[in-house]
Order: structure tokens, then C-alpha cells, then sequence
């Protein structure tokens, strides 16, 4: 069969493998600073994953590594989290409330919260991100409209996205592998 590429996005980090026909093995890895020579499976691990925090940081968004934990957790989890890469993919309906169990929230038997994730949202929009932006834009003399929610969420997903694609092309391209 054709090759495969298993992709396993958790709380923290995502985990990314190739199989071909068999389980892909190294004989040696660095874990934390430390070299381990054992045969063990070829998995690469990236710190970004759902619960990743999502920060505007001097007018670059940032995603991680932080993390909002299992508890609070996303904003969307409704126990007073933080934003972060699971809230982005709910508001931009990559994630849809109604294919979850009521779970969530101080007694864990209510749905994911979109409307808090939309008022946090607009709350970094409103307090950070566009504040920069126009200053920038003022400073240059040009024209600002302001980011919306979901261009703003858009933004952080594409940060995280390209982290977790990174390890994709590690184990692919760079390789020699399409």
C-alpha cells in the first residue's frame, strides 16, 4: 500500500510518523539534551498541540509553548482558561460543539463555549492587537481597518499549523520522500 503519514495532535504536542509498509525506526535520538541509542520507533514530537496558548507578542502572533492545560484549559472548556489553539479552530468552525460530549465547564456537563471563545478573542483584538496595528499603521502614514475575530484567529492557526507541519516535512521531504 501506499505510504502513510500518522499524525496525533494531543493537548500539548502533536506526534508525527511515517509508515511504509513497516514501522520506520532510528537507533539513536536526543530527548532533552540527552542521547539514547536503542532501536525505537521514528516518531517526531512538536510542542504544539491543542492546548497551546495563543499570545500577540510585539506584533507577531505566537503560538506556545505554554500551554492552557486540562484545567482550565481553552477558553472554550469554560473554566476561566486561556486562548488557545483549540478556541481558534472552534471559532473558525474546524471544530464543532455539537460532535462533543457536555463535558465541559465547572460541573463537566455542559457544551464547548463558543460565544466565550468569541468574546476573548475580541477582548485580545480590542486590547492588543489592533491597538498595535494602528499605531504601526498611523506611524506610516497608511490606512488600518481592524482585524476581525476570526481573521485574528485565522492568524494564530496558521502559526500553529505550520509548527505542526514542520516534523511532517522532517520525516517526508527532507527525506526524499513527496
Amino acid at each position: 500500500g501506499a505510504p502513510v503519514v500518522g499524525f496525533d495532535m494531543g493537548g500539548t504536542s502533536t506526534d508525527v510518523s511515517r509508515y511504509a509498509g513497516k514501522p520506520e525506526q532510528v537507533f539513536e535520538a536526543t530527548i532533552a539534551g540527552v542521547t539514547i541509542q536503542a532501536p525505537q520507533l521514528d516518531i517526531t514530537t512538536v510542542a504544539a498541540g491543542g492546548g497551546s496558548r495563543f499570545f500577540f507578542v510585539e506584533g507577531l502572533f505566537q503560538v506556545g509553548p505554554e500551554s492552557a492545560r486540562a484545567h482550565p484549559g481553552p477558553v472554550c472548556y469554560r473554566k476561566g482558561g486561556y486562548l488557545a489553539t483549540t478556541d481558534g479552530n472552534l471559532l473558525l468552525g474546524r471544530i464543532r460543539p455539537e460532535f462533543f460530549p457536555p463535558i465541559f465547564g465547572p460541573k463537566e456537563n455542559e457544551p464547548l463555549d463558543l460565544e466565550a471563545t468569541r468574546v476573548a478573542f475580541q477582548q485580545m483584538a480590542d486590547a492588543e492587537i489592533n491597538p498595535f496595528f494602528k499605531r504601526e499603521a498611523d506611524r506610516a502614514g497608511i490606512c488600518h481597518t481592524p482585524m476581525s475575530v476570526e481573521e485574528i484567529a485565522y492568524g494564530f492557526i496558521k502559526v500553529a499549523n505550520e509548527a505542526m507541519c514542520r516534523p511532517i516535512r522532517e520525516i517526508t521531504q527532507m527525506r526524499g520522500y513527496d
